[in-house]
């Protein structure tokens, strides 16, 4: 699998540095962004394919985002995988149900999330 660019978004900076640890082990290239004002700022500039973000931020959250990239690039959008403490709020498993996208309930382990980030960017090779 050549190298891919993945975005981590997470208002929490030991978690987001953590993440982009793991993803540079991973052999890929790793945008950081501690809110979705910065994230969409990196995605203007920034061809990415997955991006890995925090449900549940100050200001815009997490589906805010996930919106916002659809719309823009809805022809080759990038893959998403949601990470939140709150996954079981009914707006949020509403949410999540209808991206179909994976989330990850905090805390959870690298080990998890490493394969769940293997298996997303499997099912969406980039030419």
């Amino acid at each position: 699998m050549s190298s891919q660019t993945i975005l981590v978004v997470d208002d929490d900076e030991r978690l987001l540095q953590t993440l982009a640890i793991l993803v540079r082990h991973l052999g890929h290239q790793v945008l950081t962004a501690p809110d979705v004002a910065t994230a969409a700022t990196l995605l203007d500039t920034h061809e990415v394919d997955l991006v890995v973000t925090d449900l549940r931020m100050p200001n815009l959250e997490g589906p805010d985002l996930y919106r916002a990239v659809r719309q823009r690039y809805a022809d080759d959008p990038p893959r998403f995988i949601f990470m939140s403490a709150n996954t079981g709020i009914e707006e949020y498993a509403t949410f999540l149900s209808e991206t179909g996208e994976p989330a990850l309930e905090k805390p959870f382990n690298l080990a998890d999330m490493r394969q769940v980030v293997l298996q997303v960017l499997a099912q969406k090779p980039r030419a």
